[in-house]
């Protein structure tokens, strides 16, 4: 299990990598892959994630827009949005207003933690995993798995390759302990990252930033 004083570290860590610096509380467009429009510090992705179009639609309606009104924005947004913001400059103002309002920042702050429990969740079956094969999971890492698996959802193949298996030709980590090298490799040689080296820069600084409140 993820030790509570690891909780800091991964929240600092997972926000510097989704965020940065700017607000939650705005809708934000990656331009890539599948990404749709995302929201909050754990990056809500309205195409990918029913629990982020449920939540955007209950913000929307708690702040004055009808049913027919807030599903007609929902569906504007689930969808992948490589050109960016596909909604009107009314509708635009109208999703800004209630992510800003009390209302909806309470709304998201909720999202983002059921987020957060998936990513523990995901970290917890990969220290299980690095436990059958006789391994630790170096805190350092721990920073870094917890990103990727926000990024991609249940770390499967990580916990295949820790239990032994090649992964993207990284041959699996040796015990007594899957070290932040170990994770690095693995991550570097994944087709994202191979595809997007800027990304993992980007990744490394988020970890910088989640370092000092290891424990």
């Amino acid at each position: 299990m993820v030790a509570p004083n690891m909780i800091p570290a991964i929240k600092a860590t997972l926000r510097a990598n989704e965020i940065g610096n700017g607000s939650p509380y705005e809708l934000r467009f990656a331009r890539l892959g599948k990404s749709g429009a995302s929201f909050g510090y754990m990056q809500g992705d309205t195409n990918v994630s029913q629990l982020a179009r449920d939540t955007l639609k209950k913000i929307l309606i708690a702040n004055g827009s009808s049913d027919g009104a807030a599903g007609a924005i929902i569906t504007a947004l689930a969808r992948p949005l490589p050109n960016g913001n596909p909604l009107s400059a009314g509708d635009t103002a109208t999703v800004s207003a209630a992510l800003k309002s009390a209302k909806g920042k309470s709304i998201v702050d909720a999202m983002d933690a059921q987020f957060f429990d998936i990513v523990i969740k995901g970290l917890d079956t990969l220290i299980s995993a690095a436990k059958t094969a006789r391994m630790g999971v170096e805190p350092l890492a721990m920073l870094y798995a917890a990103a990727w698996i926000n990024m991609t959802g249940a770390p499967v193949t990580m916990c295949k390759w820790v239990g032994g298996m090649t992964a993207n030709g990284v041959p699996a980590p040796m015990p007594p302990m899957l070290g932040f090298h170990d994770i690095v490799s693995y991550l570097q040689a994944t087709p994202f990252y191979t595809q997007n080296p800027a990304n993992f820069d980007h990744l490394a600084g988020a970890v910088r930033v989640g370092m000092p409140l290891l424990p």
